[in-house]
C-alpha cells in the first residue's frame, strides 16, 4: 500500500511539472496565420550599400509603420540612393553606419557601446562590454542586446506624417532618408542629429547621451541607461501641428533557441492614478501573429522587449500622468517569421504637438520629449532605480520568496572565495550540503522507515496470502502491522514534498540569474543551460543532437537509490510496481535532458547525500514468515525467534509489561 501511494505521488508530481512544461513554458502548438496584417522586414539597405560601393539602396520597405499609422502607410516604397539626387541640397547628407558613443572596453566609464546609422538618425546596435556578458556561441565576440539580427527597422527610428508627406515625391520617408550630425556634438558620451525638412519650416532634432559611471559611487545603476531627446522645431511663420511615430527596440537577442525557458515577450509597464507601476501586459510573438494585439492607450512607465536574461526597455520621462507623450502603442512582429521565435517590437504614437510660429526677432519655437532606453541585464539593482523590476519573472514560487533566498545563498557562497578559485557550481554543491543537512531529521527518518520496510515485506506478504482478495481486511490489517511497528505509511513521501519547492526554487532561479547564464564549472560552459559534452553526428528525437552527460549521472543515480531504497518484491503486484518505477525513470531521462547543468549539479549532489546517509544508516535483516503466519527474525534481525523473548510491549501509560516465566 505504501508503494502505491509513493507511486501515486511521484506520478502527479511529474505530471504537474511536465504539464507545466508543455503548456506553459514550451508552447509546442504552432501558431495560426494571423488574420490581421502584420508588419514585415524589408531587406537591409546597408548590405546593398557595402555590395555596390557607391550606390547606396535605400530599400527599406514602410510596411512597418503602415499598420501603425495610415498617413504613413500612404507614403510609397522608400528611395533609392540613385532618385536622392532630386532631393534639394538642404536635405542630402552622405550616409554613414560607424558612429558610436561609448565602448567596448571593459575598463573604461561606459558599461557600452552604441552604434548609430545616419539612416533615420537611429540606434543600428548596442553592444555590452562587460566581460561577464559575452556572445554565448562566440565568446570572444560582444554582446548585443539591441541590433542582434542587423538591418531595419532600426531602434528609436522616427516617422512624422506631415514630414513625410513632403518627402513623398522624393521616393523616401523621414525614416530611412540620412540626417546630419551636429558638428561639434559627437563625443564618446553624447551625439546629436538634425534634420530640416525641404520647405525649411520644421527642423527635427534628434540627441543620444550615455552617463559615464562615476568611480565615488559604486554600483552601475544607471550604466545601462541612454538618455535620448527628440526635438521638434518650428521655423515658419505659421502654427505647426504634428505627431511622430516612434520605433521600439529592435533586435534583442534569443540567445540558445533549443533550451530557452522564455522567448522574446512584449512588456509594459502601466501607471496607476497614484504613481505606482503594475506591469499587467506580457505578449509573446504567437499572440502577437494571431492578431491578439490593441492599441495600450493609458499611461505607461516602461514598454519594451524582455528576454530570459535581458531586457531593452524605452521609458517616457517626465510626468505621465498629468502631459503623457504617448497616445497609443502597439507590438509587432519585425520580419517574415510567424512563430514563437520571432523577432518582435513595439511602435508608439505621440500625441499631437502643436509649434507656435516663431515670434519677431526668435528663431524657433519647439518642443521636446525626453526619453530612457535601458539596453541591459535583467539585475534588481539596475531594474529597481528606473521601477521595472517586475520584468523578473520568479514564477509561482516567487510568491513564497524561494527563487530570491536561492539566488541570495547562491550569491552569497559564491562571494566567500576568490571567484577564480569558487565558481558557481561550487556554490550549488555547497547550497546542497546546506538543504540536505537541515532536512537531516527528516531524511534520516526516511531512510528509518525505508529499512523498517524491507524489515516488515515478509509480513506483508504473510497477510497478502492470508486474506487473499479481501482488500477491507488486508488494509486494517496492514494499518494494525504499520502501527505495532510505528511506521507512517506517507513519511517516505514527507521529504520530497519539503524538497519540490526547493527543486522549483532552484529551476527557476537559474532560468533568471544573469550570473549563472555564463558560469562556468568543470567541463560545462554555462551552468543555466545543459553542458552540452559534445555533438552528435546525428539528431535523436526529442533530445536533439547535443550529448549531455549530467542528465544521464542524475538518472544513473535515481536508480540506485531505487534499488537501495526498495525492498526486493515478495509478489506479482510490488514486481510489477517496480517495474512502473524503472520505466518512470526512463520518463524522467527525456524529462531531465534539456534542463539546466547547475540544476543537474544539485540533484547528482543530493543523491550522493542520500546515498550516503543510507550506507552509514544502521541496517535492519529482514524477517521471515514462519508457518502460522508469523515471523521469525533472521540472523542479527530485530524480530522474535525461537530462542528469543517477545519485545516488550509499552503500556498506555508507559510501563513496560513484565514478562511471565513459566
Amino acid at each position: 500500500m505504501d508503494q502505491k501511494r509513493f507511486l501515486i505521488f511521484i506520478l502527479s508530481t511529474f505530471a504537474i511539472l511536465v504539464g507545466w512544461e508543455v503548456l506553459v513554458l514550451r508552447r509546442f502548438a504552432p501558431p495560426p496565420e494571423p488574420a490581421a496584417p502584420i508588419a514585415a522586414q524589408a531587406p537591409d539597405a546597408d548590405a546593398k550599400d557595402r555590395k555596390k560601393p557607391g550606390a547606396a539602396k535605400d530599400a527599406e520597405a514602410p510596411a512597418a509603420q503602415a499598420a501603425e499609422t495610415p498617413a504613413v502607410a500612404a507614403a510609397p516604397e522608400e528611395a533609392d540612393a540613385d532618385r536622392k539626387d532630386e532631393l534639394p541640397e538642404l536635405v542630402k547628407h552622405p550616409h554613414r553606419s560607424d558612429l558610436t558613443i561609448g565602448t567596448l572596453d571593459p575598463d573604461s566609464p561606459y558599461r557600452m557601446q552604441v552604434t548609430f546609422t545616419t539612416r533615420g538618425a537611429s540606434i543600428a546596435e548596442i553592444a555590452l562590454n562587460d566581460p561577464r556578458y559575452r556572445d554565448l556561441e562566440n565568446p570572444d565576440q560582444p554582446l548585443k542586446v539591441v541590433g542582434a539580427d542587423g538591418g531595419p527597422p532600426y531602434t528609436l527610428q522616427t516617422a512624422v506624417p506631415e514630414i513625410d508627406e513632403q518627402l513623398r515625391k522624393y521616393n523616401t520617408s523621414l525614416r530611412t532618408v540620412d540626417w546630419e550630425v551636429v558638428q561639434g556634438s559627437h563625443s564618446p558620451s553624447a551625439i546629436t542629429f538634425r534634420y530640416v525638412t525641404p520647405d525649411d519650416k520644421i527642423e527635427v532634432v534628434k540627441k543620444y547621451r550615455l552617463t559615464p559611471l562615476d568611480p565615488a559611487k559604486p554600483g552601475e545603476s544607471a550604466a545601462y541607461d541612454l538618455h535620448f531627446d527628440l526635438t521638434f522645431r518650428n521655423r515658419g511663420e505659421q502654427p505647426q501641428t504634428l505627431s511622430y511615430v516612434l520605433q521600439g527596440p529592435v533586435g534583442v537577442p534569443l540567445e540558445s533557441e533549443q533550451y530557452a525557458r522564455k522567448f522574446r515577450d512584449v512588456a509594459v509597464g502601466f501607471l496607476e492614478p497614484d504613481g505606482r507601476v503594475r506591469k499587467n501586459v506580457t505578449l509573446d510573438a504567437n499572440s502577437i501573429a494571431d492578431g491578439e494585439i490593441e492599441d495600450w492607450r493609458r499611461p505607461m512607465k516602461y514598454i519594451g522587449i524582455d528576454v530570459q536574461y535581458f531586457a531593452a526597455l524605452l521609458l517616457p520621462q517626465g510626468d505621465q500622468l498629468q502631459e503623457p507623450y504617448i497616445a497609443s502603442a502597439k507590438a509587432m512582429l519585425v520580419g517574415p517569421d510567424r512563430d514563437r521565435k520571432s523577432n518582435i517590437s513595439v511602435q508608439l504614437t505621440s500625441v499631437d504637438l502643436t509649434l507656435p510660429a516663431a515670434k519677431a526677432g526668435q528663431q524657433t519655437e519647439e518642443v521636446t520629449h525626453s526619453y530612457m532606453l535601458f539596453a541591459g541585464p535583467k539585475r534588481v539593482e539596475l531594474l529597481e532605480p528606473i521601477h521595472a523590476s517586475t520584468i523578473i519573472d520568479y514564477g509561482f514560487s516567487g510568491n513564497l520568496g524561494i527563487p530570491q533566498a536561492m539566488l541570495a545563498l547562491l550569491d552569497f557562497f559564491h562571494r566567500l572565495f576568490p571567484q577564480w578559485a569558487w565558481p558557481y557550481g561550487w556554490a550549488i554543491i555547497l547550497l546542497t550540503v546546506v538543504v540536505r543537512s537541515a532536512m537531516f531529521p527528516l531524511s534520516r527518518k526516511q531512510a528509518l522507515a525505508a529499512a523498517k520496510m524491507q524489515e516488515i515485506q515478509p509480513e506483508i506478504a504473510a497477510l497478502k496470502k492470508k486474506y487473499g482478495n479481501d482488500t477491507e481486511k488486508l488494509g486494517r490489517a496492514q494499518m494494525e502491522l504499520f502501527r505495532k511497528h510505528n511506521y507512517n505509511p506517507f513519511g517516505g513521501c514527507l521529504l520530497m514534498l519539503v524538497q519540490l519547492p526547493i527543486f522549483i526554487g532552484l529551476y527557476q532561479a537559474l532560468n533568471i540569474s544573469v550570473d549563472l547564464r555564463s558560469a562556468k564549472f568543470l567541463w560545462i560552459d554555462n551552468l543555466a543551460a545543459p553542458d552540452r559534452l559534445f555533438t552528435l553526428p546525428f539528431s535523436l528525437p526529442f533530445l536533439g543532437s547535443d550529448f549531455n552527460l549530467l542528465p544521464i549521472i542524475t538518472i544513473c543515480l535515481f536508480i540506485l537509490q531505487q534499488k537501495m531504497f526498495m525492498p526486493p518484491p515478495t509478489d506479482k503486484e510490488q514486481e510489477l510496481q517496480q517495474k512502473m518505477m524503472s520505466y518512470m525513470m526512463i520518463f524522467m531521462g527525456f524529462m531531465f535532458y534539456s534542463v539546466p547543468a547547475g540544476l543537474c549539479i544539485y540533484f547528482i549532489a543530493s543523491s550522493g547525500w542520500g546515498l550516503a546517509e543510507r550506507k552509514l544508516l544502521p541496517k535492519a535483516a529482514p524477517r521471515t514468515a514462519d508457518a502460522s503466519g508469523g515471523t521469525n527474525g533472521g540472523p542479527g534481525g530485530g524480530g522474535p525467534g525461537p530462542d528469543r523473548p517477545s519485545p516488550v510491549a509499552p503500556l498506555p501509560g508507559g510501563k513496560k509489561k513484565s514478562r511471565q516465566r513459566r
